[in-house]
């Protein structure tokens, strides 16, 4: 099947309509049998050209695909042959054989990528979004060695138990680093609305809404929705800001067909088994995908389980966990994390100290009160970056909040900052007394931003479940943006953390810590 918008024509929403086009063949290419059984069906063209939202042409999914994979086997090659350079070198010294290490590299090159495409490491469902695609690389390597220490003891082969040992994780590293290089670079396409694949949605208007509502909140995930088949809304209605309704839900496969959508996304759970059925039906031989978008929303893959019985798929969902072995694992890190900052970074902390001290008045520790886990009362410790009157002074600029949503009070040029304040909150060099907050074992490394009292007793009931962790240093609210965030989204993502918690997940939010703080996106 042929895309919507073919290379060397132009999606329509990026030019205004011509005069002598009407909407219908702005919207989507003319198609004479689908588009005879839509009349038969009663369908009508969508919204006018004009309202629909700009986005830049869209290359054919097949087309951006092929490229995409093909950087990845790219990077992976390159980035085996390196690391297999490097292992023979440390262990053998400069190749006397050329011609014996190049084919020795070409084999073990070759068989890398097929470890990870086993692994399905070039699956368009993995890359590019999530951190499975950084999990599966690991994976694949431990597979290869393991499969060569086995074809080695049936063959009678001798290999260097160094040279693998050294050969395996340098090539891991390298591979995360470029696949992570390749990410970035597909993000800058569908940041400008390329490389992406278009969604024809399927369901209720509640929940096409809510699945609008997600592409649109991630849009590095390269997922546009650009219609909807609903049957509890008019036809051409827009469920959302250029999403038209387009036609009722037992026409959706035509309706695909029509609009050259890549996916059909069935949202929520509606329909009923029978009509996802002869949908999933509809869509054989086409080349279009189908997804299923449950209901169940801010639980991550760790907690779900599909499992088939007689034919129906159950999914299962734990519970989320807030005890056991991973906290203790957790505690052991922060208390080691901790202790290791602190003593290296002690002189770095008495020279912030005295600055502190020395160019205004007061201690140069704050100590506030904040509401920790299971909602007691904590003390927090930051170098002071107020002038010393500042809470008598909050009252007065209340009025003047530039967080949404009028929990959080925040100020991009708050008058109350000292001049280094403003320095130590551009790199959160304000926050590192909190380590000694996590030695005392009332704060995390990792875990939700620590609230004032005030915020707690203004949360809705659900709000409240931030509390079932020990609040954090960094966490995901600090590394999506901080202060720019409104507090909806504030909330959802400290939620999201409390209902995912996991090793990986901490270590992750840790690492984007880093160039969170280079950038000091937010931090005011």
């Amino acid at each position: 099947m042929t895309d919507l918008f073919e290379p060397g024509t132009t999606d329509p929403r990026t030019v205004e309509p011509s005069p002598a086009a009407p909407p219908a063949e702005a919207l989507v290419r003319r198609r004479p049998i689908v588009a005879a059984s839509l009349r038969t069906v009663g369908q009508v063209a969508a919204p006018s050209v004009a309202d629909r939202a700009p986005i830049h042409h869209r290359e054919p999914v097949r087309a951006w695909s092929r490229r995409y994979v093909a950087a990845l086997v790219a990077t992976d090659a390159a980035a085996a042959a390196a690391a297999i350079g490097v292992g023979w070198f440390v262990r053998f010294g400069v190749p006397s054989h050329v011609g014996q290490y190049l084919a020795a590299s070409a084999v073990f090159t070759v068989a890398w990528l097929l470890a990870l495409h086993l692994a399905k490491a070039y699956d368009l469902r993995v890359v590019s979004a999530g951190p499975r695609e950084y999990y599966i690389v690991p994976r694949a390597a431990i597979n290869l060695a393991g499969s060569v220490a086995i074809v080695a003891y049936f063959t009678h082969m001798l290999i260097a138990r160094t040279f693998l040992a050294l050969v395996v994780p340098v090539g891991v590293v390298l591979q995360v680093l470029a696949r992570y290089g390749v990410r970035k670079a597909v993000h800058r396409r569908r940041l400008h609305g390329r490389w992406t694949s278009t969604i024809l949605a399927v369901g209720t208007s509640e929940s096409v809404r809510h699945l609008i509502a997600a592409t649109v909140r991630q849009p590095l995930a390269g997922l546009v929705v650009i219609g909807a088949c609903v049957e509890d809304a008019e036809p051409n209605s827009l469920l959302a800001p250029h999403v038209p309704v387009l036609g009722d839900v037992n026409h959706a496969a035509a309706i695909a067909e029509q609009i050259g959508a890549d996916t059909v996304a069935v949202a929520g759970s509606g329909l009923g088994p029978q009509r996802i059925r002869q949908l999933g039906w509809q869509l054989e031989g086409t080349g279009r995908n189908m997804v299923m978008a449950p209901g169940l929303t801010e639980v991550a893959g760790p907690r779900v389980h599909v499992t088939p019985v007689e034919g129906l798929p159950l999914m299962w969902v734990d519970q989320p966990q807030f005890s056991g072995l991973a906290q203790a694992v957790k505690r052991a890190v922060d208390l080691v994390g901790a202790g290791l900052l602190l003593l290296l970074g002690a002189p770095f902390l008495l020279l912030i100290a005295a600055l502190v001290r020395i160019t205004s008045s007061g201690c140069p520790l704050y100590r506030s009160q904040r509401v920790g886990l299971n909602g007691r009362l904590i003390t927090v410790y930051k170098f002071r970056s107020m002038y010393a009157d500042a809470e008598h002074r909050r009252a007065e600029l209340v009025e003047l909040n530039e967080v949404e949503g009028g929990v959080l009070f925040k100020m991009r040029s708050d008058p109350r900052v000292t001049p280094v304040g403003r320095i130590l909150r551009k790199f959160s060099i304000d926050e590192l007394p909190q380590l000694l907050n996590v030695l005392n074992g009332t704060m995390s490394l990792v875990g939700p931003r620590p609230p004032l009292p005030d915020e707690v007793e203004r949360y809705h009931s659900h709000v409240h479940r931030r509390l079932l962790v020990k609040p954090g240093m960094t966490g995901l609210w600090q590394v999506s943006g901080r202060s720019d965030l409104s507090w909806d989204e504030a909330v959802r993502l400290d939620l999201y953390y409390v209902e995912n918690w996991s090793l990986g997940l901490d270590l992750a939010i840790v690492l984007r810590t880093v160039w969170a703080v280079l950038r000091s996106r937010g931090a005011y």
